[in-house]
Order: structure tokens, then sequence, then C-alpha cells
């Protein structure tokens, strides 16, 4: 065993554990969210930017490409992975225009 395949499994049980923390965070907030509710136009618009990034997820998850991809020599052919990879880097990239557009919005609005 190199001392690579080490760092590996370190890196991989730390995704595991930090995605575990971020789903524990996700639903903490979200029933603290429920609890709190009062009817607020902060509120609704929370709820239309937690709808609206959930709609863009499906829609980049089933526009996603299932095509077989060949990477340092092995191919890679499952539906699932091709299209959740092509999921996150259409999202990201929509969310980062976003983001941007309404910050020089916001900026040249005052």
């Amino acid at each position: 065993m190199a001392d690579s395949d080490l760092f590996i499994d370190i890196v991989i049980i730390a995704m595991y554990v930090l995605l575990a923390v971020a789903l524990g965070v996700t639903v903490w907030s979200a029933v603290r969210g429920v609890r709190r509710r009062q009817r607020r136009k902060s509120t609704r618009i929370g709820y239309s930017v937690a709808a609206g990034v959930a709609l863009l997820l499906v829609v980049t998850y089933l526009l996603g490409s299932t095509h077989p991809i060949v990477s340092n020599g092995h191919t890679f052919d499952n539906p699932l992975w091709l299209r959740l990879t092509d999921m996150f880097i259409y999202s990201s990239i929509i969310l980062i225009i976003v983001c941007s557009a309404i910050t020089v919005i916001a900026r040249f609005r005052r």
C-alpha cells in the first residue's frame, strides 16, 4: 500500500464526514425555519429561492449527458454519475452568472 492510498482514504472519509455535517445542518436549519415561520416578505423570498434552486437542479439533471467519458484511460459510463456531474457543473455556472448579474444590478441601482 503506497502512501498516496492512505491519503485517498483520508480524503474520502473527510468527504463523508463533511457531507454528513452539511446534511445535518441543512435539516436543522429547515426545522428551525419552519418553527420560526412568519408571514414576511423575506420568508417568501427564501422559499422562492429554495424552490428555484431545486427546480434548477432538476432541470440541469434532466439535461445532463449520458455519453461515456474517457479520462486517464478509464471509461466512465454510469448514466447516474454522468448526469449528476453535468448537473453540478451546469448549476454552478448558472448560479455564478446569476449572482454576478444581481451584484452588478444592485451596485448600479443605488
